[in-house]
């Protein structure tokens, strides 16, 4: 309703000025033969316009009612009533048409998505088979290789596994609602797998795991995209420990109902200026640049699924002393 009367606030200021500029020229001409208009006769020329204005605004509203009262609602218009007039017409005419273009558009990129994510999804596999196979084969080779080489093709090989599994939870988060399963877990034993994964980085980097967490502790999580979350944090810890650094340590409290785990390194720290922004996709920060090459999507995508499993998900750090991840389970 207030949508209709601000638009015949200009209609009707124009239909006032008419009428009292009628009246007006009828006193003027009263008044050139010797007369003059009485107010009573004046205001009846007043009122009677105004009526008839009031039944046509009347009029109008019911007609363009539909219109008012759909489009003042916040949500998208999906389809238009019938128009009352040619105007109308050709609105909803053209608002079809940008309708049908703009769904026509969606559905194609939605299959277009659909077919880079199976493409994606289908590379990663394969690409997993051969470096299992160069894994294997280093194993079976390693007291027939120089030490040097073998840990530097080691190595090369944790980091194309560690990006493959970066690529392919970074497909599967499009969907997650189709791949999570929420159980009670053991936090210990989560981590303690995780662990036993980077084995050969902690002995490599001359790092070792500090597990003090509870046996009795059981969070509510999903746990293949929890380990998930736990590698990236270790990773992050293991590539930017220093050269006196030996202990990574895991600790866990429960307090008020909560289990709060803590990641805790004693690497070369944060800069003030990265720490609010170590979330935010691509942002690789001093350290990535220059100590070691990083994606910037580890802490991207971990921050991504624990909002999704309703983790809280936070990191302080002090340059040059410590780094400290902290997952709440709420």
């Amino acid at each position: 309703m207030k949508h209709f009367l601000k638009d015949s606030i200009p209609f009707t200021l124009f239909f006032l000025s008419q009428c009292l500029l009628i009246i007006g020229i009828v006193q003027l001409y009263l008044y050139i033969i010797g007369t003059t208009l009485r107010w009573d006769v004046a205001i009846y020329l007043l009122i009677l316009p105004l009526i008839c204005l009031l039944l046509f605004l009347c009029f109008r509203f019911f007609k363009f009612k539909a219109y008012y009262t759909i489009l003042s609602k916040d949500d998208a218009v999906n389809e238009m009533p019938s128009p009352p007039n040619n105007l109308l017409s050709i609105v909803k005419r053209q608002h079809e048409m940008q309708t049908n273009q703009y769904v026509s558009e969606v559905e194609q990129l939605k299959h277009q998505k659909e077919m880079e994510f199976h493409f994606i999804q289908q590379w990663i596999h394969q690409m997993k088979t051969p470096v299992s196979v160069m894994h294997l084969t280093m194993q079976k080779e390693k007291y027939n290789l120089p030490e040097d080489f073998h840990q530097s093709m080691q190595e090369e090989l944790e980091r194309l596994q560690q990006g493959l599994d970066l690529a392919l939870y970074q497909s599967r988060l499009q969907k997650f609602d189709r791949d999570f399963h929420v159980e009670r877990v053991s936090l210990k034993e989560i981590v303690r797998d995780v662990i036993k994964d980077f084995k050969s980085s902690f002995i490599r980097n001359q790092v070792f795991p500090d597990l003090t967490i509870d046996e009795s502790i059981i969070v509510t999580t999903d746990k293949k995209w929890f380990r998930f979350v736990i590698s990236q944090i270790l990773t992050n810890a293991i590539k930017y420990s220093k050269d006196d650094s030996d202990k990574i340590h895991f600790t866990s409290d429960v307090s008020f109902g909560k289990t709060v785990l803590k990641i805790s390194d004693t690497g070369y720290g944060i800069p003030p200026q990265d720490i609010s922004r170590v979330f935010d996709p691509f942002f690789t920060g001093l350290n990535g640049r220059e100590h070691r090459e990083s994606t910037g999507m580890g802490l991207y995508l971990s921050k991504e699924i624990c909002n999704a499993l309703d983790h809280d998900l936070s990191i302080t750090s002090k340059v040059d002393q410590e780094t400290t991840v902290t997952i709440t389970f709420r």
